[in-house]
Formats: C-alpha cells, structure tokens, sequence
C-alpha cells in the first residue's frame, strides 16, 4: 500500500512537476525530472534525526506496527496537501513549495516504514527464511511501482486534485486502520523491537 503512493514520484507526481508547476527561477526553467531530487535531499537531512528520535524514545520508542501506520498517514498527508495546491492550477501553474511539502511528508513516512521494514522482515522471519522473505519485501515494493503506474494513468481522465485526493484517503485510511490494529499485531511480533 505504501509503496503504490509513494512511488507516484515518478509518475504522476513528476507529470504534475512538468505540467502544472511553476519551474522558473531567476528566467531558469527547472526540469521537472529535477523536483524528484527533494526526496532523496530530505533523506539525507532527515534520516539521522528520525534515527536519532527512535533512539532518544528508548522504551517509548512506538511499536514496528505503530511506524508502519504512521508511514501511510504520513504519506496520505503528503498527497492532501499536494490535492491541496492541485486545486489551484485553474488559476495557473502553482509553486513548486507544494511539491516540496508533499515530499517531505513522503520522506518521513518512509523512514518511518522503510528501514522499520527491512530490520522487521530480518527480525521476525525464520532464520532459515530471512534471504526469502527479504525478497518478499522487495516484491511489495515491485507491486507498489506497478500499482502507483496504473494509478498515475488515471492522472489524464481525472482531476489532478481528486486523484491526489483519492491516493491521501486511501493510504491514510489504511494507516489509522494499521494503527487501529497495531496492539493485536503487536501480539504476533512476540516483543521484536
């Protein structure tokens, strides 16, 4: 589910950098391709501050289910706000600071669901079935590529607002249900941190 949103960065977030995003700067046109380089900026930026905030939390550091949950939230965030600015490009192109948001939501989302992921696949797979459940991972994340392409096919029927509008009601619906769910799946990690 969060790999289906979040990467629609290349697709149909990027379509939306190219069409209807204001890229001029200083009577420089930005490449829309260029606006995909905010995410990997704020990993750098901000993944040892996530990484030092789960240390820091020690003991109250929320469960592997509680991340998970909190990841598609924040990823729904992210494209609420994007639905957000879409809303103005009747008047235009809109700021790209729309963009920037929406990533750094998307950012923080996926350190909360990405490294939690992997150390989690390791952490509660059979020991004998780690190297194949690694590779599960990545099938979900191949999965959520192709979902996230068909998805931004749709960017040509619908309203860029209303499908940016769909994907946050989505993915952040799913992350309250996983944190709705997160003390019965919690049970089943049997205390993996």
């Amino acid at each position: 589910m969060f790999w289906s949103g979040f990467e629609q960065a290349g697709s149909s977030l990027n379509l939306f950098a190219r069409d209807f995003t204001d890229r001029m700067i200083f009577g420089w046109e930005v490449p829309a391709s260029m606006l995909q380089n905010i995410n990997p900026t704020f990993i750098i930026l901000l993944a040892p501050v996530i990484g030092s905030l789960w240390v820091r939390l020690g003991s109250r550091n929320p469960s592997i289910p509680i991340k998970f949950g909190l990841g598609l939230v924040l990823l729904g965030v992210g494209f609420l706000v994007l639905a957000w600015g879409a809303q103005f490009v009747a008047d235009g192109q809109v700021s790209p600071m729309w963009l920037v948001v929406t990533y750094f939501f998307h950012t923080v989302g996926e350190l909360c669901l990405s490294p939690v992921g992997l150390s989690s696949t390791t952490k509660l797979s059979p020991q004998r079935l780690q190297g194949q459940m690694m590779g599960i991972w990545f099938v979900g994340a191949a999965l959520g590529n192709l979902f996230a392409g068909l998805v931004a096919g749709q960017l040509e029927t619908m309203i860029p607002a209303d499908l940016f509008r769909t994907v946050a009601m989505i993915t952040g619906g799913a992350g309250i249900v996983a944190i709705g769910l997160a003390p019965q799946v919690k049970k089943l990690t049997m205390g993996a941190r």
